[in-house]
């Protein structure tokens, strides 16, 4: 597989589990979806960042770090009188190409934080109260540009096991929205 196609590869891969996230979340126009939507990758996120935390960094890798979110969303939900939704330990990823796979998921979503952002900050929710943790994902464009970067040129590569760990990373997501959903008897779209 040429270098080029990584990253369309893994959207390919992944097309389905994003529209499948996507439309479970909707649109956050009203405050009770941006509660159930930060509730849900509140624990998403924290559960990824931590399986992503304990992984073998690899040197290809070296000088650039993924986007931590967990602590301003936790921020973000104190500011709401919210907690997360408990989901169950992630696995680490058991090789390079897994964790380039889930940090596609996760460098990703800063791609549709800008139109989320825009979304809230029409509730009131900003970079101040409420919303830090988007504002960090649409202030930094150049994270997502360098990952592309290293995830073309990383030496070890095997595609199956790159976008069986994205899939597995989408359920996460999906599951966490799910479990939040469950525990709040909310039923959206």
């Amino acid at each position: 597989m040429d270098h080029e196609t990584r990253r369309f590869f893994l959207r390919a891969a992944t097309h389905s589990d994003h529209q499948e996230l996507d439309q479970l979340i909707g649109p956050l126009t009203s405050e009770a979806a941006y509660r159930r939507y930060l509730k849900s990758l509140a624990a998403f996120r924290a559960g990824a960042e931590q399986a992503i935390m304990v992984a073998a960094w690899p040197d290809a890798l070296s000088g650039w770090a993924p986007a931590s979110l967990t602590p301003l969303m936790q921020a973000d939900l104190q500011d709401l009188r919210e907690t997360s939704a408990p989901v169950s330990a992630l696995a680490p990823p058991a090789s390079v190409s897994a964790l380039l796979g889930m940090l596609y998921v996760l460098e990703g979503s800063s791609l549709g934080a800008r139109l989320l952002a825009k979304q809230v900050s029409t509730l009131g929710f900003t970079k101040d109260f409420g919303a830090r943790h988007l504002a960090v994902q649409t202030a930094s464009p150049d994270n997502w540009q360098a990952f592309l970067r290293l995830l073309d040129a990383a030496p070890e590569w095997d595609a199956k096991a790159a976008a069986a760990a994205a899939h597995t990373l989408f359920r996460y997501a999906i599951d966490a929205v799910r479990r939040t959903d469950s525990l709040t008897e909310h039923t959206h779209g």
